[in-house]
């Protein structure tokens, strides 16, 4: 990683030491180059760079660099401040393994993986103090041959987190060696590991969307005791971790602190029905199973494009407070006859594991098709609803509850839409006027409005418009006025929706709403 000029170019010598081959980083702290020598053997030189490069920070380092895998690190030399331009300080480091920038891990199979995540707790206890917690930049982090230990030349040079932000910062930096991506750089939501690495697998997937959540739910990890016994491993030594029970006793999400349902503007119609129907059922059966009623398995959340279903989804799953598990069909795809299969039923045992859990599927009608429809060459597609119905007719025995989102409720198989398995079929249509209105004013927050603007009436003007309509419309109203250089007015709106029409007609909504007169 080069984020500044290197003080030495290719081809330099320092002191007498072979020429310099590469430069490998460079930044505030630190410039990092290899080294040939004449037996062409690669050694390392570390250089920290003044003013900052005092003596205690020599000596931390070379005390951080003792307790480094010697198969890995072995230091050869230091060079003092009298031997180096500009008063820094440098290191010769002869290192053995793969530094981590240079290679990828997408194809790495799971188990290396896990390698890799052990290798990284492991570094984090060295049976030192919490501010010798490794800086685990790809950079200047170096992996064993075997996978089995980890080398990091820096330590973290930041005041020491808590443990919660401990786990982040070791789930982040996997999540980083895995994909390549920095998730901190994600807008919004995170994409599943096993999305970028090839073998990442559900597994391993759940326990970094767990250590990196947001939400306060038991399901997510916040101790290292925790982050261990997810990954099957005994706890770090060295590092007892305070409160191993404080995720078993964490209260679920509630709307109470402004989180689930309360989060989704309007809508308060639908909002009670899915409290009434679904989370007091869930969070609170015993009532229901005195009176004879059954639990839901599942809900069915239909409507057109763009209304907001995937977001009620998972605004639904934060109020449960439920360990909470988001697919797409194409994730269970395979080009193997059986795979999907399989992966449907890994998919449920894996819920089961972590009950209570929500699982949340999008595009439903692409993974449970009418069967009645398929041609003969997609019969394939009849085993995977049939092991779909088996997991479904179970759900709310195993403590697992199916949220299930459609565009297009007339292609699902009508046995996947029998009471009993899905029991709540929700039609979720465009937004109503006091959501239109807290939409837009959320949208409009921030940018400069022109004070004769009113919210109310653009909102009435602005019926059949979806949630995501309505995000657009707001942005291509602000191109208008920056494009006049005023404020954003009534002027700018009538421009936008003259070039932006809703996407949801009255013809489309009649036909949902037919839909929901007469059932399926």
């Amino acid at each position: 990683m080069i984020k500044r000029r290197p003080t030495f170019a290719t081809g330099h010598s320092l002191a007498g030491l072979p020429v310099v081959s590469k430069v490998l980083h460079t930044d505030e702290r630190c410039e990092l180059y290899s080294l040939t020598s004449a037996a062409g053997s690669e050694t390392i030189l570390l250089l920290v760079r003044g003013p900052d490069a005092t003596l205690p920070d020599v000596l931390r380092l070379e005390e951080w660099w003792a307790i480094q895998p010697p198969q890995l690190l072995n230091v050869k030399q230091v060079l003092r401040t009298e031997e180096c331009p500009s008063n820094s300080i440098a290191s010769v480091l002869a290192l053995s393994g793969r530094r981590l920038e240079d290679i990828s891990l997408k194809e790495e199979p799971q188990e290396g993986l896990k390698r890799l995540f052990h290798a990284m707790l492991d570094a984090v206890d060295q049976g030192l103090p919490m501010q010798m917690l490794p800086d685990f930049s790809p950079s200047l982090t170096w992996l064993g041959t075997g996978e089995a230990a980890l080398c990091s030349l820096l330590p973290l040079d930041r005041p020491v987190p808590d443990e919660k932000e401990i786990v982040r910062f070791v789930a982040s930096a996997f999540y980083l060696f895995a994909t390549g991506i920095a998730h901190e750089k994600v807008a919004s939501e995170v994409p599943a590991l096993q999305r970028w690495a090839k073998f990442g697998g559900e597994d391993l997937s759940r326990i970094v969307d767990r250590c990196l959540s947001e939400t306060t739910s038991k399901a997510c990890i916040t101790t290292l005791f925790a982050l261990n016994n997810a990954l099957g491993r005994a706890q770090v030594e060295g590092l007892e971790s305070q409160t191993p029970a404080s995720n078993q006793h964490s209260t679920p999400a509630s709307s109470a602190s402004g989180q689930g349902l309360d989060k989704v503007a309007g809508m308060h119609a639908l909002k009670d029905l899915l409290r009434r129907e679904v989370i007091d059922p869930v969070r609170n059966p015993e009532p229901y199973r005195k009176y004879g009623l059954s639990i839901p398995n599942g809900i069915l959340l239909y409507g057109p494009p763009g209304c907001g279903k995937t977001h009620i989804a998972r605004q639904l799953a934060e109020e449960l407070g439920h360990y909470f598990v988001e697919i797409i069909p194409s994730e269970l795809a395979s080009p193997y006859i059986h795979q999907s299969v399989m992966r449907i039923r890994e998919l449920f045992d894996s819920a089961a594991e972590q009950a209570p859990a929500v699982v949340f599927i999008d595009e439903f009608e692409a993974l449970v098709p009418s069967r009645e429809g398929l041609g003969g060459h997609q019969q394939y597609k009849s085993e995977e609803v049939n092991e779909f119905l088996a997991h479904l007719n179970s759900c709310s025995e195993k403590g697992i509850f199916v949220i299930a989102a459609t565009n297009q409720p007339q292609k699902i198989d009508p046995a996947v839409r029998r009471t009993g398995r899905l029991d709540k079929l929700i039609y979720v249509g465009p937004p109503d006027l006091e959501a239109r209105r807290e939409m837009l004013a959320f949208h409009l927050e921030g940018r400069p409005l022109a004070p004769d603007t009113d919210i109310e009436r653009l909102a009435e003007a602005v019926n059949g418009y979806s949630a995501s309509d309505l995000r657009f419309l707001v942005d291509e109203a602000a191109r208008d006025a920056l494009r006049k250089r005023q404020p954003i007015s009534i002027e700018s709106f009538q421009f936008a929706m003259a070039r932006i029409q809703p996407s949801v007609t009255s013809e489309i909504e009649a036909q949902y709403q037919s839909i929901e007169q007469r059932g399926f």
